[in-house]
């Protein structure tokens, strides 16, 4: 598949920002040594949930997003730009690896 046509692609772009979410959620997990189950408590939601959004099962509403964003202390940002800019831009990719599933992050700034 070529770039142009990746990028306009809404599943791309919806992972991409899951992806995101994904590595700023477990990072904000590493960083205070805390588990899926006191994050939930946290947020107020069950742990099934917190797990649903950690395997990339879930389907976020914007409101959801900006949740979850402000409650690992982030503000979300999103940008957009023209779909000839990012094309042009060089194709990086990263591999993240939980337990046994892999998930492809693009490198590129959501």
């Amino acid at each position: 598949m070529k770039r142009e046509k990746l990028i306009r692609s809404k599943g791309y772009n919806v992972t991409k920002i899951q992806n995101e979410l994904f590595r700023q959620l477990t990072s904000y997990l590493e960083e205070n040594n805390m588990t899926q189950s006191a994050f939930a408590k946290q947020l107020g939601v069950s742990k099934g949930y917190v797990s649903q959004i950690l395997n990339g099962d879930f389907d976020y509403k914007l409101s959801k997003l900006v949740e979850l964003s402000l409650a690992i202390g982030k503000v979300p940002q999103i940008s957009f730009e023209p779909i000839s800019k990012v094309s042009e831009k060089k194709n990086t990719t990263k591999i993240i690896q939980l337990g046994e599933k892999k998930i492809k992050n693009s490198a590129a700034r959501v």
